[in-house]
This record gives structure tokens, sequence and C-alpha cells, in this order.
């Protein structure tokens, strides 16, 4: 008996140690996306959240793993992503890619790169997603009646910073607006990162600015110093006008604070 039971236990091990040894090549990645939007999603949105692998940069990335949440929910959406330790080389770069669609269109991604080590990451991982639809097409927010639309000389023009309060705007530095068309909402460039907000307008000349939201990237100066003081002018914001394609945005006290000439193009 003894000797018929040895055997066995000893495949009994061997299939424990197996067992443990695949279990010990899956890693987890954990974290959230979210938008700074005030935008509910419908029910039918749709997340995807990938590990991709980077490493080349003229071409595209690779994914290696993904968690489809259907239904998304709404933000923030937790994501899960289990991958198999075996499928990461040693050094090749790795990042999150998000995205939230709805009935296979895009609605938001992330556009700024997320990088993580697979095989060290162990905190939460925090993704910002930026809004990828047109700005005539964005949904109202929350609070917002549909169908809202801004006053016509703000809108269907693209604007082009000139000035900030009493000085020109930095050489080489393009910093654009554009209004949204059906929808008290704004966006565009402030010379680093993309960047969307709510427009709040009354009949007398009266505008607001706010929910200001953008990318996170870091540039250099002067597009990091004049990208600040642009994004505060426009939170800063109480009234406008606009007087031979010109478009200037005043604060609380009636000083100008923002200058913006019409461009051709964004």
């Amino acid at each position: 008996m003894k000797s018929i039971a040895t055997p066995v236990g000893l495949a009994a091990l061997a299939t424990v140690m197996m067992a443990s040894s695949a279990l010990a090549d899956t890693l987890t990645i954990t974290g959230d996306i979210a938008y700074r939007e005030r935008i509910a999603l419908p029910e039918n949105a749709v997340a995807t959240v990938s590990l991709v692998d980077v490493s080349l940069a003229d071409a595209p990335s690779t994914t290696i793993a993904q968690d489809l949440i259907d239904p998304a929910g709404q933000v923030p959406i937790g994501f899960v992503i289990d991958f198999d330790s075996a499928s990461i080389v040693e050094g090749h770069a790795y990042a999150i890619a998000a995205r939230i669609e709805v009935d296979g269109e895009l609605w938001f991604i992330n556009d700024t790169r997320i990088s993580v080590d697979p095989l060290t990451q162990t905190e939460l991982v925090s993704v910002p997603l930026v809004n990828a639809r047109s700005a005539g097409t964005t949904p109202p927010e929350e609070g917002d009646a549909t169908g809202v639309a801004l006053p016509a000389d703000l809108v269907g023009t693209a604007w082009l910073l000139t000035m900030l309060g009493e000085m020109p705007s930095a050489e080489d530095v393009k910093a654009t607006l554009i209004f949204g068309e059906s929808d008290p909402s704004l966006g565009g460039t402030g010379g680093c990162n993309t960047y969307g907000g709510s427009v709040t307008v009354d009949g007398d000349g009266g505008l607001s600015i706010s929910d200001v939201f953008s990318t996170m990237m870091a540039c250099e100066d002067p597009k990091m110093s004049q990208e600040r003081a642009f994004f505060d002018a426009l939170g800063a914001t109480t009234g406008y006008s606009v007087e031979d394609d010109t478009l200037t945005f005043f604060d609380a006290d009636g000083n100008p604070i923002a200058t913006l000439a019409a461009s051709a193009s964004e």
C-alpha cells in the first residue's frame, strides 16, 4: 500500500505545483477611467481599457490584454486587466489605452500616454479621457437644455489668441478657441494641451466659462506659462465683445483679459 500511495501523492503534488505556477504567471493591473465633463453616458456605452506595447514609434501599438466593460456605466469606471507575465518583453515600453464608444462611435479617449511597468505595477492607474466628438455633436451636459445655442457672433469662427491682458501672445505659441454651434461649450488648444469647458451667456454681453478641463501634457515655456495664463483668463471671464473680427473677454472690473482674432482655421 505504501509503495502505491507514494507515486499518487507525488502526482498530486506535481499537479498542485503546476497550478500554482500557472496562477503565479497571471498578473493584474487595476484602476479607473474618467472625464471631467458632466455628461452622462447612455446605457449602451461600452468602455475598453487595454495594456499595449508601445515600443515601436513608427508602428501601431500591440494589445497585450484588455478589459471590456459592457455596459460601461458612469464615470469613474473601474477596470481590471489580467495578463500573462510571459507576454511582457524586457526592454519594451508599455502603456494603458482607454476609450468609450456608443454604437461603435468614439465618444471619449485618452490622448496622453499612461506608461506602466506591467511586472511591478501595484498602484491603481487613473486614466483621464478627453472628448473625441466635435463640439457640434457633443451631448448636452447635465442641467443644460438640449439645443441651447450661443450667440451668432461667437459660433462658426475659429479664434486665435493674440493678447493676454496687455501682453501679446508669445511667438510660435498657437492658442485657439472655438464655440459649440448647438450647445453651450467651447474647446481648442492652449498651446500645449487640448481643452474644453462650459459657457453661460446672457443678453447684455455677459459671458462666463466654467468646468475648464484639459489634457495633461507638459511643455516647455513659453507654451506652458502662457497656457496657464490663458486658462486663468477663461475662468475669470464675465463678459465679451466682438468687433471687426476681434473677440475680447473682460473680467468683473471690465478689464480686457484675453483678445482673440478670427482665424481661417482652428
